[in-house]
């Protein structure tokens, strides 16, 4: 039998209450098909209404404070109000949060660590950029970004790693197949090197993903998952991905 892999749904800036109700509802109803691990990612908004909704669904934020404690930090919200919205995972270190806020691996590492604290598991991006790539730079770049975020703690290795080169983001590009399954074994041997804490760490694929090349993702004995942007608020979309096997 083929291990159940784990899906991850980034709804980003998108829905409204009763669409994400009307989604999960729908999840829940087909739950008997469902093959494969998955979470949730909703605007930060909607997590409190649809955790309580939903117990069965395993909710994510999009990001998370560097700062763990209280304080004048306008516009932030940290890992302990997440825990408090029965939030249990949160994407740190987007490329559209590198892009747009430029956030550095200084402020990612802060933010995973904030995380933790909470005992919120982080789902750390990685990926290279098109000038990167076309440089032949992707690797050194993804064991920058790595080394420098992640440290040789315990509490690390609830940290899962999903790879997006950033060229291959909504654009409907993606690398091959053999490219993507040999970028993320080169991560998965730049982390049994830093630390045998991160032997069973999960590394997912994220970048124009759909539901034509997403069995081709789900076969590959590499990959360990899938990150899904726009394809994860189309409900046959994100569902044939739950139900592949």
């Amino acid at each position: 039998m083929n291990k159940a892999k784990l899906i991850v749904a980034n709804w980003k800036m998108n829905f409204f209450y009763k669409q994400a109700y009307n989604f999960c509802k729908k999840i829940i109803s087909k739950k008997k098909q469902i093959k494969n691990n998955f979470i949730i990612c909703p605007p930060s908004s909607l997590i409190f209404r649809l955790s309580n909704k939903f117990r069965q669904i395993n909710f994510g934020a999009q990001d998370c404070s560097a700062v763990n404690e209280f304080g004048a930090y306008t516009g932030d919200i940290n890992s302990k109000m997440l825990k408090d919205i029965n939030c249990k995972y949160t994407l740190i270190g987007h490329s559209e949060r590198r892009e747009l806020y430029k956030e550095d691996e200084s402020l990612i590492s802060l933010k995973i660590l904030s995380a933790l604290k909470s005992n919120i598991k982080p789902i750390l991006c990685v990926g290279e950029n098109l000038n990167q790539k076309r440089r032949g730079d992707t690797k050194k770049i993804l064991k920058y970004q790595l080394n420098k975020v992640l440290l040789k703690k315990k509490e690390f290795k609830k940290v899962i790693i999903a790879y997006e080169p950033v060229w291959a983001i909504g654009t409907g590009k993606t690398p091959s197949i053999e490219d993507i399954s040999n970028t993320i074994l080169y991560i998965k041997n730049v982390l049994a090197k830093k630390s045998s804490i991160y032997k069973n760490v999960l590394v997912l694929y994220g970048g124009s993903v759909n539901t034509n090349n997403s069995k081709l993702f789900l076969n590959n004995i590499n990959i360990d998952g899938l990150l899904v942007g726009g394809a994860s608020l189309i409900f046959n979309s994100f569902f044939s991905m739950l139900k592949h096997k």
